[in-house]
């Protein structure tokens, strides 16, 4: 028998705790869960103590947390223990005051033994009753919430494994529908599968906002006000903002997909504290599965959006664009380039323009002049459209005509080798013997060719793959050479330059190292003016500067 502590208290000196668990039947709801708990208690209180613990004395948890800060009661029970006319917390095992980690279960056990606090458990069974100050009770109590600590990580492993594969499966497992979708459930032989789809009314407005991105080049915020315009409510709050919008454009459920770890939980320790956080993952660091679903938009459309995310400038919406290359020219550290302007109170120029890095401070790359960015990419589109004059003149250097003719190649090269084939077969068929090959040497024969025919095959697959698109360089030149003016030309507005050289250039990559001071040693000698003795240098004094490279990484859309 163990040591069972004298019960010298009252009902009313006892607090009632309940709490869900796992380890409960999974198809009772919580209040059933609850309520079952609570007439174990009951019955024991009645037994033992001579009536119920009063209702100001029963704590029900039903917010889900795996650590004490996250349970608002069990934050009330511990504050109420501090009153010494309380003896004692009742509940149906020691796991449900806490499976949390060895932080939590050591706090919990020190406030219980310094306020003096008895636990008393019951199943309806079987009853316990621990005096923390006793070593023995110490150690079973302590048992006892470790064990529940492992079995929490255990469940939730098992959990996050489930999780995973119904995701690889398709299904979609998010508490809310993104917006353009309802939330469906469908059968899967005996499964109920959740999944999405379409809600005709959002999922035409979610079409409309792809198509103002990408085809009619809006900006997020310019697509917020345009919808507010149009009296679309938003899924959250009363106008659209250009933050929703971000996460709406970057959504694969829209192309059929579903996401895991796309809020994947982060710890990190800020100013001593243990903080967890769910920061959004990049496209590229979540694991994306094909799902159940349809999508609303299409890849292509979905990829051109992707690709324009961080080209455009950020110019505010009624702010005039000045800079030609706003949204395009990007440094080595990945800031964006910033056009300034250097003017004196009378509105004249002080100094050329320049082109600089956003993070000066930090960034090691040094500026340029304006005027020497504008020479090197009209340069650059000059060097593009003779390429393009060279490929319309010389029809047959064509990448895709090129491909069609090794895939012709090929195929005349399969119907060869089918042929033969044939011909071996009918030769060793032939009803004169004496016409046959040997077997062996037919053998042979009969497997060299098919081993030719299947590496032909494969080679006629990869070609049909990386077949390229045709180009139409004709409009490639006209369109790069309308830039190139809009580029050159001063008058011509900057927002109207700035689409043209985005409807050719996808990305410019800047780097140049910062100018240096040369230190010239020059000879010096001392002269007498105007009876001071001064040093000075035979030669000139000022000190000149290096001249860097610029160094661009252009990429065009030249396909």
């Amino acid at each position: 028998m163990y040591y069972r502590p004298q019960i010298d208290f009252t009902p009313e000196q006892v607090i009632d705790y309940l709490r869900k668990s796992q380890s409960d039947d999974p198809l009772l709801t919580v209040e059933e869960v609850l309520s079952k708990h609570e007439s174990m208690l009951d019955e024991w209180a009645e037994k033992n103590l001579g009536g119920k613990v009063p209702e100001s004395n029963k704590y029900r948890e039903v917010v889900s947390g795996e650590t004490l800060k996250d349970r608002p009661e069990i934050n009330a029970v511990l504050r109420r223990i501090e009153n010494p006319a309380i003896k004692a917390i009742k509940c149906v095992e020691p796991q449900r005051l806490t499976r949390g980690d060895l932080e939590d279960i050591g706090r919990l056990m020190k406030l219980l033994k310094h306020t003096n606090t008895l636990v008393i458990t019951t199943d309806g069974r079987m009853e316990k009753i621990y005096d923390l100050r006793d070593e023995y009770d110490w150690d079973a109590f302590e048992r006892e919430l470790k064990r529940g600590n492992e079995y929490l990580e255990y469940y939730k492993k098992i959990q996050a494994r489930g999780r995973l594969a119904s995701v690889a499966s398709g299904n979609y497992l998010g508490t809310y529908a993104p917006y353009g979708f309802k939330k469906i459930t469908v059968k899967d032989g005996k499964k109920d599968c959740p999944t999405l789809t379409e809600d005709p009314e959002t999922a035409n407005v979610v079409r409309m906002i792809f198509d103002m991105y990408v085809n009619k080049d809006m900006g997020r915020t310019s697509i917020c006000y345009a919808l507010d315009d149009l009296g679309i409510k938003p899924p959250k709050g009363e106008f659209w903002s250009p933050a929703a919008m971000k996460d709406m454009l970057e959504n694969i459920h829209y192309i059929g997909k579903v996401k895991w770890n796309w809020r994947k939980t982060v710890t990190i320790v800020e100013e001593g504290e243990i903080i967890n956080t769910r920061p959004k993952a990049k496209i590229g660091e979540y694991l994306v599965f094909d799902g159940r679903h349809k999508g609303i938009i299409s890849e292509e459309l979905f990829q051109a959006a992707q690709d324009k995310q961080g080209r455009n400038h950020r110019a505010k919406p009624k702010t005039k664009v000045r800079n030609p290359f706003a949204g395009l020219i990007f440094c080595k550290c990945g800031r964006a380039m910033s056009l300034r302007f250097y003017k004196n109170e009378d509105g004249s120029e002080r100094n050329p323009p320049r082109l600089l890095c956003d993070g000066q401070v930090y960034c090691k790359s040094g500026s340029c002049f304006y005027s020497d960015m504008v020479e090197r990419v009209a340069y650059i589109l000059k060097e593009t459209i003779e390429d393009f004059e060279v490929r319309i003149q010389n029809n047959e250097g064509d990448s895709v005509k090129l491909h069609a003719n090794l895939i012709k190649t090929l195929e005349k090269r399969q119907k060869d080798l089918e042929a033969r084939e044939i011909e071996q077969w009918k030769q060793q068929t032939n009803p004169d013997p004496a016409l046959r090959m040997p077997p062996e040497i037919f053998k042979m024969l009969n497997e060299e060719l098919r081993k030719e025919k299947e590496e032909v095959r494969q080679a006629l697959c990869k070609a049909y793959e990386s077949m390229p698109e045709p180009v139409d360089y004709e409009e490639k030149k006209f369109l790069f050479q309308d830039a190139l003016d809009a580029l050159l030309d001063p008058e011509c507005p900057a927002d109207k330059a700035n689409r043209l050289l985005k409807a050719c250039i996808t990305k410019i990559t800047y780097s140049r190292e910062k100018p240096q001071r040369i230190k010239r040693d020059t000879p010096r000698k001392r002269i007498t003016v105007d009876g001071k003795r001064k040093v000075v240098s035979e030669l000139n004094t000022g000190a000149n500067w290096t001249n860097p490279v610029i160094e661009l990484d252009v990429k065009l859309k030249v396909t």
